[in-house]
């Protein structure tokens, strides 16, 4: 993967196995300097960067950002490549981590410490996260889900409701 930006499904694929394996994430390999989520993660970021928020390739089409959280209880500054979405003007993301059974690390910080930092299409702001819930959290994931079909995989493999959280900017 090192000196290629253009990612693939199976980049993808290869990563949200990891995550939801049976070790699970936040645990050894996953951690590890040579997983393939961080590889995949540091791909992922490279090419946001060097394409002004674009991947290149076959996940062309697929909108992402980075957001830059601080650790609930390290405070160090934590990027994380996403894929986004937009519904009625309000930027999205999606806690869904595959599908794994527990929220992903970066949702924590989120909880912890909402403000954030996020790359998007060339562009860097700061914005608050919000939590969404009920109705209108249904309503957002469901848009979601029409537009990328694999946030509803991801669903159908765990009993948790993933979270989606707007990203307000400052």
């Amino acid at each position: 993967m090192a000196g290629n930006t253009e990612l693939t499904w199976g980049d993808l694929q290869q990563a949200t196995a990891e995550l939801i394996g049976e070790r699970g994430p936040g645990t050894g390999k996953w951690q590890a300097e040579g997983s393939v989520t961080n590889r995949v993660n540091e791909k992922f970021m490279r090419a946001l960067r060097e394409n002004n928020g674009k991947v290149p390739g076959e996940l062309g089409n697929v909108p992402c950002l980075i957001i830059t959280t601080t650790g609930a209880r390290t405070g160090k500054k934590r990027p994380i490549p996403l894929a986004c979405h937009e519904v009625d003007g309000r930027l999205l993301i999606i806690a869904s981590m595959g599908g794994a059974k527990h929220n992903p690390p970066w949702y924590h910080n989120l909880v912890a410490n909402p403000e954030v930092l996020v790359e998007k299409d060339g562009e860097t702001f700061e914005a608050r996260a919000v939590i969404t819930a009920g109705e209108d959290r249904d309503r957002l994931f469901a848009s979601v889900c029409a537009a990328l079909p694999p946030f509803a995989e991801y669903q159908a493999r765990t009993e948790r409701n993933i979270p989606v959280i707007e990203l307000k900017r400052r």
